[in-house]
């Protein structure tokens, strides 16, 4: 006499919840879009997501590469090693968002605006901020080589230990910004006050470039020649 197998009732109950939860996962990367949402690990590339409210939405290693995301709103938004190659950004809100470990190679952010950001460990070279609002920003620790912040304005903004080389600051104003142990090689500080900076030392503003209207902070020595002159 045969026993009775129950093993194709029990998998087919596995493959069963398997099959709700995958498609449970695949929704939130559906293309609703509101404040909240969760687009966690989706890939996005090269959408018209532009003048959205993603306020409080999450973004966590998402890939939002080539996207148009001008004029939205991230206030309160998580963009945890989220993927920007590329992406324009410009004139979008990012209050008390986090951007930790993001990264953005060539990303456009002109005229945007940060506050309360945290932006430790980026990757944003050749990124640019053109004319950018940035206030109370923590930059540490970040890849910015040859980003462009020409005209923005910063205040109480740390680039502790981040790469700046050969970034350009044109034209920007910088109040209670932190150089301490940035790399500063060939960083362009031409027409910018540095005067209320804080922790820049004589070997950054001497592998720096500037000109006769960079002003220096107190206590330093202007180069006797800035580098990149002509």
């Amino acid at each position: 006499m045969h026993k009775k197998y129950f093993a194709p009732g029990w998998l087919l109950l596995i493959l069963l919840s398997s099959s709700v939860f995958t498609n449970t996962v695949n929704a939130d990367c559906d293309d609703n879009r509101f404040p909240g949402m969760d687009w966690s690990g989706c890939k996005k590339m090269n959408k018209m997501l532009d003048n959205q409210n993603f306020s409080g939405s999450k973004f966590d290693n998402a890939n939002l590469s080539l996207s148009n995301l001008d004029n939205s709103n991230f206030t309160g938004a998580s963009l945890v090693k989220t993927d920007l190659t590329r992406a324009s950004l410009n004139q979008s809100i990012f209050l008390q968002a986090d951007l930790t470990k993001s990264v953005g190679y060539r990303t456009s952010f002109n005229g945007a605006t940060f506050s309360k950001t945290s932006m430790t460990k980026s990757e944003f070279s050749r990124a640019s901020f053109q004319g950018a609002e940035l206030e109370n920003v923590d930059w540490s620790r970040a890849e910015l080589g040859r980003a462009n912040f020409s005209n923005a304005r910063f205040k109480d903004v740390n680039f502790e230990y981040s790469n700046l080389s050969r970034a350009g600051f044109n034209g920007a104003i910088l109040t209670n910004v932190n150089f301490s142990g940035a790399y500063t090689y060939l960083t362009h500080f031409e027409n910018v006050d540095l005067s209320m900076t804080s922790n820049l030392s004589q070997a950054q503003l001497g592998t720096a470039c500037g000109n006769d209207k960079t002003q220096i902070p107190q206590g330093l020595e202007r180069p006797a020649s800035w580098q990149c002159s002509e």
